[in-house]
């Protein structure tokens, strides 16, 4: 003879495997608030950066190798805003010293006006999730000895803090 399951017996195994996956997938834990919430206070490290509409088209680099371009020997840049209305940037150098430089922030909409800090500059910003994107103009040679040109810039920073 079969054994064949009653309907009764198939809808009792239905519910309590509901019951089961319903109290299993609670979560009671005390787990941390999000690490990332959508503001640029908190600390960034520049990560990337892209030119667009460059001689050669969209670039992409590595900030290490965007900040050796510049000659001061710095190889890592940080941001750093506090809900005080204060900012600094920290640039760390290939000797390894660092130089903290301080100002203050305000924000317009999605427009961020950085002063001191070694910036003086209004630029556009966008925070998503650990991510940080600050965009503006630069004036950049890319011909040695020959004219700066105006680029858009990416400046594409991680939350470390």
């Amino acid at each position: 003879m079969k054994n064949i399951l009653k309907p009764v017996h198939v809808l009792s195994a239905t519910i309590i495997a509901i019951i089961f996956i319903s109290v299993t997938g609670c979560d009671n834990s005390t787990d941390p608030a999000p690490a990332s919430p959508d503001t640029f206070v908190g600390a960034w490290e520049m990560t990337t950066i892209i030119m667009h509409d460059t001689p050669i088209g969209e670039m992409t680099i590595p900030a290490a190798q965007f900040l050796g371009m510049s000659g001061t020997g710095a190889a890592k840049s940080v941001l750093r805003f506090k809900d005080d209305g204060s900012a600094s940037v920290i640039t760390t150098y290939t000797d390894s010293s660092q130089d903290t430089i301080s100002g203050t922030w305000s924000e317009d909409g999605n427009n961020l006006t950085v002063t001191g800090a070694g910036i003086d500059d209004t630029v556009q910003f966008k925070v998503e999730g650990n991510s940080l994107t600050l965009t503006r103009v630069m004036a950049i040679n890319f011909v040695p000895d020959g004219p700066k040109q105006d680029i858009v810039v990416d400046m594409k920073y991680t939350r470390i803090e």
